[in-house]
């Protein structure tokens, strides 16, 4: 974090101290309690902004079965050129945003982006041609490179590390709640008649227009830090702090330790844990911008198609929901979360390449869903939950979205219009996709099971540095341990 904003909450922290009463010794029922109210507040404002930012990535589809490509020209891979072009700037900017987030602060930085890519994607109503739907784009890749990264690092700062997975699945269900009723909106939307819009214009200018006022109110509702909230009181803080401090997660204050952020760049289990997403992406693209187009090309109605991309959405958000439970299920990460919703995939994939039955396709599409939103759960609360310190959940945060992103991309060029209506490259692809995090997630379980060990053998002192000193190791500290 800057130098300024560190100086303005320390000088914050010191003028009022959350002093911990000195009859709190069993506050599991207070602190339960501060939790849910974090829950129905701070979860519950990003979660509805990743439901629009959701609604404004799938739109894009959407509006192509509306009538988006014929009425501006579009033919051949334009539609996949215009779908990828956002990913350039995501990715750009994406490292610079969250510098910017920890510099000014994540209720002004959040609401802030979340206003500009709504009114980058209400202007997109007004786009003629292809190159038009490029530069918003490109711009629009820029806007959300933020939010999502953002979220996961303020994720890490409020929450407990057994908590983070639940929190990220949660999270990460906004996708999926987008996908169910963006379809359905979109179709309702269609329905508006007017002689100088045409229905996809209304499907941008609408929706764009939302976020835009939802980006006002989440700077009202969102706080920087837990000492900051405007819903927990003294004591309630406190007991968090307290929790946090056990956890060996520091609350967010300290600067990025840039010796630190060197090896974690170098570290092999963050990449590992990373391609989950980016694996994942593939379906969760397939499922947002492509299923309506699939769907149509199975000879259903532009109306139908856009109401039916519901059922892969409820799949899907069912998925991401039950992924958080997976670790308490089965004690791992591992064998109950990236196994299963591999194998998810590996099965909805071989379906859609085996047969051409309509209903057949349908249910993979509804199993693809499930199973690859699933990652978007298991693969950064698998992630997040191995943060020791602000560093790594800094880095791993970006690195995660960063490689997700990736997987966005060359999923805007899997469903090709050549390929209609079979579609088996882009099939093709997720089966791969399945695979891949198959081979990943083993590495990454071997290299904590390695690591972990080491632990228990090899202890090391580190009484003769001081608390800041021990508090830099971050997971090199002899007293934390990796969760598989």
């Amino acid at each position: 974090m800057g130098d300024k904003h560190s100086d303005d909450i320390v000088s914050s922290s010191a003028s009022q101290e959350f002093i911990l009463p000195a009859d709190c010794t069993n506050d599991d029922k207070e602190l339960q309690w501060a939790f849910r109210k974090l829950d129905a507040t701070l979860l519950a404002v990003i979660i509805l902004s990743n439901v629009l930012n959701s609604m404004d990535r799938s739109n894009l589809g959407l509006s192509k079965v509306a009538g988006l490509e014929e009425d501006t020209g579009m033919s051949g891979s334009d539609f996949n050129i215009v779908v990828s072009a956002m990913y350039p700037t995501y990715l750009l900017f994406m490292l610079p945003s969250n510098l910017v987030l920890r510099k000014v602060g994540a209720r002004f930085w959040l609401s802030f982006i979340t206003v500009i890519w709504g009114i980058i994607n209400m202007s997109m109503a007004f786009a003629k041609n292809k190159t038009d739907f490029i530069i918003c784009r490109l711009f629009l890749g820029a806007a959300e490179s933020g939010a999502t990264p953002g979220v996961l690092m303020l994720i890490t700062l409020w929450y407990p590390r057994k908590m983070v997975t639940s929190r990220i699945s949660t999270f990460y269900s906004s996708f999926a709640i987008g996908a169910v009723i963006g379809g359905p909106i979109a179709s309702g939307i269609m329905k508006i008649t007017n002689p100088h819009f045409k229905s996809w214009q209304w499907i941008f200018f609408i929706e764009g227009l939302t976020t835009i006022g939802y980006g006002f109110v989440m700077f009202f509702l969102l706080a920087d830090y837990p000492e900051k909230s405007w819903l927990l009181n003294t004591r309630e803080k406190a007991l968090l702090k307290r929790r946090m401090e056990e956890d060996q997660v520091e609350g967010g204050h300290r600067a990025v330790n840039k010796k630190r952020l060197w090896r974690h760049v170098r570290d092999p289990l963050v990449y590992a844990q990373a391609l989950i997403p980016f694996c994942g992406n593939f379906g969760t693209s397939t499922i947002m911008t492509f299923s309506a187009i699939i769907v149509n090309q199975l000879g259903y109605s532009a109306s139908a198609s856009l109401a039916m991309q519901a059922a892969p959405g409820i799949c899907g958000f069912i998925g991401i929901l039950l992924s958080r439970y997976y670790p308490k299920w089965c004690g791992y990460h591992y064998y109950g979360g990236s196994l299963f919703i591999a194998a998810c995939i590996i099965t909805a994939s071989t379906i859609l390449l085996a047969t051409v039955n309509n209903g057949a396709r349908i249910f993979a599409l509804c199993l693809l869903s499930f199973g690859s939103f699933g990652t978007g759960g298991i693969g950064p609360g698998w992630l997040m939950s191995n943060v020791g310190g602000p560093t790594r959940a800094a880095f791993s945060g970006a690195i995660s979205v960063i490689l997700g992103g990736l997987g966005g991309l060359c999923a805007s060029y899997i469903y090709r219009n050549q390929d209609a209506p079979r579609y088996m490259f882009g099939h093709g692809m997720n089966l791969f996709a399945g695979i891949f995090i198959i081979v990943v997630s083993t590495i990454a379980y071997v290299i904590i099971l390695s690591r972990n060990k080491q632990k228990e053998t090899c202890t090391i002192n580190v009484s003769h540095l001081s608390k800041d000193e021990q508090i830099d190791l971050e997971n090199d500290h002899p007293d934390f341990r990796y969760m598989a």
